[in-house]
């Protein structure tokens, strides 16, 4: 049975044959949704390029439920949850920071893959618990802190996910509280690392205040909790139904960067994001008002013949690969490069724990989420 919506689609086993039929009309209204529909490469680039289209509606810059705490004041100064001049300029100094030497970006990934990756049981948390402690290391947290990071992390994303009650948003609130806290003494302390470099671009940049500062150091984990893990676990899925592409992978790990690259193609963990029309516009013939909502289906659009020929061919060597995985425009994410290495080396050290034979060969199925998670107990 096909997903019964592109929302829908996101936890459903292969929602691929769904999204090809959503190519056949590019960009199209939902009424069922009270959206329209990106699927079409072209017409989800137009909308991520749109100055029109804002990544919050102009009325509720912050999610309503998370008013009057951290988790609000936190989310609100996010360069990802934000337009507008502020954001151009703390986006550059995140760009800034983020374009640090490639290196020691995999050396961390390594260490900690070495360190937590599992041989079987555990996986599921592996996932999550990966990039919690290579971005917070990279940030300069002390090893000792990084697990406590990792659950209050775990407390903030729960608290801005969809339909979180209010008792997961009370936990969140208290968790945001404390990771400005300590991210504010590290900012204030560092001399190298993550948080210093974003502390120092800011400083270049100008206009960039200390409360932003703060709160997209913390955005740094925030951004990676839920994506990475649906990027390694995806990842586990993919050579989990291709095994002699494992034993290639298994053999060779020079393969294992453009495995990773391929699978943000394939089966990217952020299948969608949205877009709010601030004023009248026109995008792909079609006339929008102010008001409007828009799904940008990015897993459709990373399978559009016009971005990848034979898009629905799984190719780890694909020359000139395309996707929308990080955005396009002025709200593309600047991590790319943060996540590959860590989903790399994830991938890599379970290849050495988990034996072939013990490999996965499809998950049970997938978190209740926005993001494309799976579960494998």
């Amino acid at each position: 049975m096909q997903p019964t919506d592109p929302v829908a689609a996101v936890t459903h086993p292969d929602p691929y044959p769904y999204y090809a039929g959503l190519l056949q009309r590019p960009f199209h209204r939902d009424d069922a949704l009270g959206l329209w529909v990106a699927a079409g490469a072209e017409a989800a680039m137009a909308v991520l390029a749109s100055p029109a289209c804002r990544v919050r509606p102009p009325s509720e810059p912050v999610p309503r439920p998370l008013l009057g705490g951290a988790v609000g004041e936190l989310f609100g100064r996010l360069v990802r949850m934000t337009d507008g001049d502020a954001q151009a300029r703390a986006k550059r100094a995140v760009a800034a920071a983020l374009d640090g030497p490639a290196e020691t970006v995999a050396a961390e990934a390594r260490r900690w893959s070495a360190a937590l990756a599992p041989d079987g049981a555990g996986l599921d948390a592996y996932l999550f618990a990966l990039q919690m402690h290579v971005v917070g290391a990279l940030l300069g947290f002390a090893r000792d802190r990084l697990p406590e990071i990792a659950e209050r992390m775990r407390d903030i994303v729960t608290a801005i996910a969809p339909g979180a009650t209010p008792e997961a948003i009370g936990r969140g609130h208290e968790a945001a509280a404390g990771m400005v806290a300590v991210t504010e003494a590290l900012i204030g302390s560092a001399e190298d690392g993550l948080a210093g470099r974003l502390r120092d671009a800011a400083e270049r940049e100008g206009g960039v205040d200390a409360a932003a500062v703060t709160a997209n150091a913390v955005g740094f984990l925030f951004q990676t909790h839920d994506a990475n893990a649906g990027l390694l676990g995806n990842a586990v899925v993919g050579l989990g139904a291709r095994p002699e592409l494992r034993r290639q992978v298994a053999a060779d790990r020079t393969l294992l960067p453009g495995l990773v690259q391929e699978v943000l193609r394939c089966d990217p963990p952020a299948q969608n994001t949205r877009r709010f029309v601030a004023e009248d516009t026109e995008i792909a013939g079609q006339a929008l008002r102010a008001g409007d909502a828009i799904l940008v289906v990015i897993a459709a659009a990373n399978r559009d013949p016009a971005l990848n020929p034979d898009p629905d061919r799984f190719d780890p060597d694909r020359t000139d690969r395309r996707l929308l995985t990080f955005g396009h425009g002025r709200h593309a994410c600047p991590g790319d490069r943060i996540a590959l290495a860590i989903a790399a080396a994830g991938l890599d050290a379970l290849l050495d724990r988990i034996p072939d034979a013990a490999w996965p060969e499809r998950p049970l199925g997938y978190r209740p989420s926005p993001v494309r998670i799976p579960r494998f107990s």
